[in-house]
């Protein structure tokens, strides 16, 4: 069921324009990895009400990674 998850997370974020990410999904936590070098406040933002629609993880149990 988390790999129908991250897909699902992964497939929404590309459709808004993050092109290149990972997401890793448990009951308790979800991680995102971007390959994004300046990631604005309302790109977070988009991110985590993605995951909060998507997921029952609490918000602090986020964490949004930006790669270069």
């Amino acid at each position: 069921q988390s790999i129908e998850v991250e897909g699902k997370i992964e497939n929404i974020l590309k459709a808004k324009g993050f092109s290149d990410c990972m997401v890793y999904y448990d009951e308790n936590k979800v991680d995102v990895i971007l390959k994004e070098d300046n990631l604005q406040e309302e790109q977070v933002t988009q991110i985590r009400d993605v995951i909060l629609d998507e997921t029952k993880v609490a918000v602090e149990d986020i964490a949004i990674i930006p790669i270069q």
